[in-house]
């Protein structure tokens, strides 16, 4: 009888100890899948502005991240920027970097050549502008955002919109 419970005990923990290593592969697995699904824009402009406090760069503003979330997201969603943020810098037609004109208050300069690739500038829109530009080819894919003398160079990583 004594035999008996022992292998009864001893099929007993291989069953645990085969589903506890199963459950363990799963949880791995899962947990790798994670890993590997791309941040959210928010959480990628967080990191940006944890990278430019780190360098003791420029910062972005709060209401500036915001809107670099939404141009990521919409480069992202839909290959092109926010026409309520940003407008083309030939259609701008504004030099002074300290000043925009009323009528293009909440707008930002987009489209600015950078060698082969385009610039925008990443400010508020409103008040002065800003010295940070997210840097995109000319497919609309993001690439880096930085400052105009390119000190600071900081690539951006896929990311995907925020769940609503």
């Amino acid at each position: 009888m004594h035999a008996r419970h022992s292998r009864a005990l001893q099929t007993s923990l291989r069953r645990l100890r085969a589903g506890g290593l199963a459950s363990a592969l799963f949880m791995a697995l899962l947990g790798a899948a994670r890993a590997d699904s791309p941040p959210t824009c928010r959480s990628e402009v967080d990191h940006i502005a944890e990278t430019l406090r780190t360098q003791r760069q420029p910062e972005l503003c709060p209401r500036c991240a915001d809107r670099l979330v939404a141009t990521l997201e919409s480069l992202y969603r839909e290959r092109k920027l926010p026409t309520s943020l940003f407008l083309s810098a030939d259609a701008a037609q504004w030099d002074d970097p300290q000043t925009r004109p009323v009528m293009f208050s909440g707008k930002s300069r987009a489209g600015i050549a950078d060698g082969d690739r385009l610039a925008a500038e990443i400010d508020s829109g409103y008040g002065p502008r800003g010295v940070l530009r997210l840097i995109y080819t000319r497919a609309n894919e993001p690439v880096a955002l930085a400052t105009p003398d390119r000190k600071t160079f900081i690539p951006v990583t896929y990311c995907i919109a925020s769940p609503k």
